[in-house]
């Protein structure tokens, strides 16, 4: 088997550009994960001697080892040493974890097993397993010349933030770290080491969009994940950049990518659910999303990390609506606000304020309630505030603007007026109520 690292070995130039400005070549990068395999390696010897002359030896030598990391470029260089080189790892928020490799020749390579974790959005994390071919198979590598550029928004240890250093290393492209700094700060290190390809959650586009300079880009590639993509989002990304492809991606740490949407709609075709698309399956149940990948990922989880039915069809947890021949995202499951008996979708909400022209970002949560359980709250960022704003005036407006699109049932009964709304560290909109 060819390894990751081998794959890079064929490609020069620039593989990383740092803040600063500075670039690592591939080569650099090559050159020290051989490096630090070479140490993974003689920690393997070590603790296969104590394991011959004393059969009683103590927990250091057998107990998983850490690998730090606190940079891009660090996490980069310790998935490269370890994948085929370690039988399993972890890869944590800050290290990797893994136990030294047994007997291992100078040019063998072993099926590495991956152990990711969930984002939590609305749960406690889970530890999913993948192999590198599963988190490999839906990348796009391509041939070419010239060299892009792509920036990584997610956090290098999320199962987004692997598919972005992926995509973009193994195609032999150059990759800059956007996943810290202000909205301002991000556009003009976009700008400055010429990024033509982004990969980002809905609520980071919107971010950016609200600095009023992302004309400046020169985009070629852009891409939505993590969150649901709605039409006004994408109408705007399409009139802003009228050269890019546009994909939004649907996809989780536990299936993989299931599919990505270029036809700049919301929602996805019908016929996928009765076809098929890109190797998966989709079903609908009780208007839930159902998918199996094409790989068995039950077989590689442990029972109960994956909630799968007896054909191998993963619980995607979210909620769908078939109008016509699209379906519709509707909401999490366990997402819901209670607001006496009825069911509201904070994503629906979000949906439906981010299509007023005052609106730029929306959070919709519950707030509890004596009565009724729950009663819907929302925060909103407004797109162009103006000066002296009547703040009463203003949500009156979007109010009124609600009642038209909103059943009665799922009307926020409060609007805040806020500056900006937190993301968490996957990108995502930050759901804890205030």
């Amino acid at each position: 088997m060819t390894t990751l690292l081998q794959q890079l070995d064929t490609f020069d130039g620039a593989a990383i550009t740092l803040p600063n400005g500075d670039t690592i070549s591939f080569s650099s990068i090559v050159s020290k994960s051989n490096v630090l395999r070479e140490e993974i390696k003689a920690v393997a010897t070590t603790s296969a001697d104590a394991l011959v002359n004393n059969s009683h030896q103590n927990d250091a030598e057998t107990k998983d080892r850490e690998l730090p990391f606190s940079s891009l470029t660090e996490f980069v260089i310790g998935l490269l040493a370890l994948e085929g080189w370690v039988e399993e790892f972890s890869i944590l928020s800050d290290r990797f974890i893994y136990s030294p490799p047994s007997t291992l020749g100078e040019k063998s390579a072993v099926n590495s097993t991956w152990f990711l974790f969930t984002s939590g959005t609305t749960g406690k994390p889970k530890q999913i397993a993948h192999t590198t071919k599963s988190m490999c198979a839906s990348l796009r590598l391509r041939g070419h010349s010239k060299q892009s550029c792509w920036a990584l928004t997610y956090k290098p240890s999320k199962f987004a933030g692997i598919q972005v250093i992926l995509q973009s290393l193994l195609s032999g492209d150059c990759l800059v770290d956007c996943s810290s700094g202000s909205p301002d700060e991000k556009v003009a290190l976009l700008k400055e080491t010429k990024a033509s390809a982004i990969s980002a959650t809905p609520s980071w586009w919107r971010q950016l969009l609200m600095t009023n300079s992302m004309d400046s880009l020169n985009l070629t590639h852009i891409t939505l994940g993590g969150e649901t993509a709605d039409q006004h989002l994408l109408s705007t990304l399409s009139t802003c950049f009228p050269s890019a492809k546009i994909f939004h991606i649907y996809a989780s740490t536990e299936a993989g990518v299931g599919f990505a949407v270029s036809d700049y709609k919301a929602g996805f075709p019908k016929s996928w659910v009765e076809n098929g698309v890109n190797r998966n399956y989709l079903r609908i149940k009780q208007n839930i999303l159902w998918i199996k990948p094409w790989f068995d990922a039950a077989r590689l989880n442990n029972a109960g990390a994956i909630e799968c039915d007896d054909e191998g069809y993963i619980n995607t947890q979210d909620v769908v609506l078939v109008e016509g021949e699209r379906v519709f995202f509707k909401g999490r499951l366990n997402g819901t606000i209670n607001v006496g008996g009825h069911k509201v979708f904070p994503e629906t909400v979000e949906s439906v304020l981010l299509s007023s022209p005052l609106v730029a970002q929306a959070r919709v949560y519950g707030k509890e309630n004596k009565i009724l359980g729950s009663v819907v709250v929302a925060d909103i960022v407004l797109s162009k505030p103006p000066a002296n704003a009547d703040n009463k005036k203003i949500k009156l407006s979007i109010l009124l603007y609600c009642k038209t699109h909103l059943d009665r049932k799922d009307m926020p009964t409060k609007i805040n007026v806020v500056d900006t709304l937190a993301l968490s560290d996957s990108g995502k909109l930050v759901r804890a109520t205030s």
